[in-house]
């Protein structure tokens, strides 16, 4: 259930990085702007309380508000420079943490789930609790939907063109700050979606946007870095390894394994499981 989250992670991640070839280490501080923006709105001791439902909306909806003026704001200025643009995103990813610090203190917040209340699974005898399970559902309707956006509308496809090739998506018509845009817009809703749940499941702390960071590293790099398809089938991957590490190892060793396997797949495979080489010129 943890690796269908993982995956709008990095699906979100690979998609900036394949359109417009940005690694935007801003896009954990997306994460932890989608779990704040929806304690703020859904928080019982705030002046907003609203349903745990439309938080979740509107949290989403914030979260891809900020991705868009992110990249129209700031990264389209300045992506074709590669190192100013990787710094540039980590000041973000700074500059946001400081202010949820100022705004929420630096102490872990609960959030309220989505949906209340839990299940015992009588075969294996776990609990799961629903916001688990929901998670796991919304995340597989975020990704069928993405799938459909971009296999069957041309809006979709000219974002696999332009991941595919800069310059043949322009001599085909396509606006690529247009496209651009809207890639960041839904990397931004995914970013959101991710956090909500990971706040919930996990911890929602200004520091909470690390781990996920570093996850989507290493998720886009074993699954392939611009395929969707390999940040599903990595993250899925990752997600039980990690689970596997912490029962059979410890929490200590949480992500002994998932370096273990990304060190291995760099050797034996350094275009990842489904990578190809991408062409942004």
């Amino acid at each position: 259930m943890i690796s269908a989250v993982y995956a709008l992670v990095a699906i979100g991640f690979t998609m900036i990085f394949g359109v417009g070839g940005v690694l935007n280490l801003a896009h954990g501080a997306l994460i932890m702007i989608g779990a704040f923006a929806y304690l703020a709105l859904t928080s019982t001791a705030g002046t907003i309380s609203l349903p745990p439902i439309v938080g979740f909306v509107l949290a989403v909806a914030i979260t891809a508000g900020a991705s868009y003026v992110l990249y129209a704001g700031l990264v389209s200025y300045i992506e074709d420079n590669i190192v100013i643009t990787f710094l540039a995103t980590v000041v973000v990813a700074l500059l946001v943490t400081e202010v949820i610090i100022i705004r929420f203190g630096a102490s872990p917040s609960q959030l309220i789930p989505v949906v209340a209340g839990s299940i015992t699974l009588e075969v294996v005898g776990t609990r799961i609790r629903y916001v688990e399970l929901v998670a796991f559902v919304v995340s597989w309707i975020a990704i069928g939907l993405l799938w459909y956006y971009v296999t069957k509308t041309d809006e979709g496809r000219s974002i696999l063109a332009t991941s595919m090739s800069r310059r043949g998506a322009e001599l085909t018509g396509v606006d690529l700050e247009t496209v651009k845009s809207r890639t960041w817009l839904i990397a931004g809703a995914f970013a959101g979606i991710a956090g909500v749940f990971i706040g919930t499941l996990q911890s929602t702390a200004p520091e909470m946007w690390l781990n996920p960071l570093a996850l989507a590293f290493i998720i886009v790099v074993i699954g392939g870095i611009g395929s969707i398809k390999g940040s599903v089938v990595a993250a899925y991957l990752i997600g039980y390894l990690e689970t596997a590490s912490i029962e059979i190892l410890g929490p200590s060793f949480q992500g002994v394994l998932s370096l273990i396997v990304l060190a291995a797949v760099l050797l034996v495979l350094p275009q990842g499981l489904y990578g190809r080489e991408l062409v942004h010129e």
